[in-house]
């Protein structure tokens, strides 16, 4: 009877265990801008958390004159492929701390991936369309996630926890983080002042390529 107690009190503690694990892991962050509206595309990292490089090559693609995804979340020493899906060349470029490089006048798939073996914010540009620009944020081997079309990010964090955001529409610059403090276990709700949606945003303003990235 005493081994089946022991039994039964080490399944309970096991089920607790993954409980509250599972409680843990699904906190929901929800990004808003001024007028209520969600924020796509919003990284948080989670530096306390700590992931392993994956195997798997990222895309970061060009369909009609955009880079798709617009901003891309990778790891440290994690390769991306720059697929040129357009039937028209792009001249992919970063003058970025973190990695900079060029890919001169191409078409297709057929260019070799890039390794970005430093942490920090890759600005993208292309040298034939000015008005094409993406981010790629190398995280330094952390939790990282983007918002969804919702604004929304499950997160493994609690209460108390800081976590790190970046916004390409923060007024301050693409270049700015800032830290949030988590003070909920299961959801908590931020409402930021951001520039406009990058739907209607005068892109002929620029975003500093050139100059100190984060």
């Amino acid at each position: 009877m005493k081994s089946k107690g022991n039994m039964m009190r080490y399944l309970i503690a096991l089920m607790c265990f993954f409980t509250l694990q599972n409680v843990y892991a699904d906190m929901t962050l929800t990004i808003m801008d001024q007028d209520n509206k969600p924020v796509s595309d919003a990284v948080i990292l989670l530096s306390k958390e700590s992931v392993s490089t994956p195997d798997a090559v990222a895309i970061m693609d060009q369909i009609d004159e955009s880079f798709v995804p617009r901003v891309l979340a990778i790891q440290k020493g994690q390769y991306v492929n720059f697929p040129n899906s357009d039937d028209i060349r792009h001249h992919v470029y970063s003058f970025s701390k973190p990695k900079a490089f060029e890919i001169k006048l191409y078409k297709g798939s057929e260019i070799p991936p890039i390794a970005f073996d430093k942490p920090g914010l890759v600005v993208l540009g292309c040298n034939i369309h000015d008005d094409m620009i993406g981010y790629i944020i190398v995280a330094d081997n952390s939790y990282v996630i983007k918002t969804d079309k919702d604004g929304k990010a499950s997160l493994p964090v609690k209460q108390g926890d800081i976590v790190t955001l970046w916004s390409e529409r923060f007024i301050e610059g693409v270049n700015t983080t800032k830290e949030i403090n988590i003070t909920n276990d299961t959801e908590q709700t931020l409402s930021l002042e951001l520039l406009p949606p990058i739907e209607i945003m005068d892109h002929s303003m620029g975003y500093g390529f050139g100059k100190k990235q984060w």
